[in-house]
């Protein structure tokens, strides 16, 4: 293996293990000895590609979340139909979320809440995300729209914010009661939504 190879399959490594361990543990309270120890390296190597822990729970952010968001959403967004492929993403969830996962919450909304009121990196790249998500949202229902699909009275970009916080506000709810049957109602809530912003036959 080259080196830049091996480098550059480090720095995954110690990407996932950090993402996973501020998802379970929150930014503040997961400790860089347990990331080293779980990936597997020297703490020196850590700190070879992350000078601070900010600087990991930055890059996180922009190598971790921000494509996920994007690669679980886009094929979702990409259809011809918004609301029929949003519907069924919400159908599929609510079947497949598991204890575990409503336990610790939404990785986005998690740190949303902890770190955007004490650190403007952290706050930049999650407004920066999810504006993001929403001009995703906003142009798929903009071409529902454009389809017949959707009422054209309908304001994309306010449907579109109110879809996120619908989501995010799921994940909340749901992890304050440790409850995945608020996790449910909550998003048939909003396939109920979804469904009225389809034309009036």
């Amino acid at each position: 293996m080259h080196t830049d190879s091996k480098a550059d399959t480090t720095r995954q490594t110690i990407l996932q293990v950090a993402a996973e361990e501020i998802h379970l543990y929150g930014f503040q309270a997961c400790k860089i000895s347990q990331i080293i120890q779980k990936a597997g390296i020297s703490k020196g190597a850590l700190y070879h590609h992350f000078p601070s822990k900010l600087e990991l729970g930055y890059a996180v952010l922009d190598e971790i979340l921000s494509p996920y968001v994007t690669k679980r959403w886009q094929p979702i967004l990409s259809s011809p139909d918004p609301i029929q492929s949003m519907t069924q993403f919400f159908q599929e969830a609510m079947h497949e979320v598991s204890c575990e996962c409503i336990s610790k919450g939404c990785p986005l909304n998690n740190l949303a809440q902890e770190m955007s009121p004490i650190d403007e990196g952290f706050r930049l790249r999650l407004n920066h995300m999810m504006r993001l998500w929403q001009q995703d949202i906003e142009k798929a229902l903009q071409r529902g729209q454009a389809n017949g699909l959707i009422d054209p009275k309908v304001n994309a970009e306010q449907s579109a914010i109110f879809i996120i916080a619908a989501i995010e506000g799921a994940h909340g709810l749901a992890k304050s009661a440790q409850d995945v049957g608020i996790f449910a109602k909550c998003l048939n809530g909003l396939i109920d939504y979804l469904k009225r912003l389809q034309p009036a036959i």
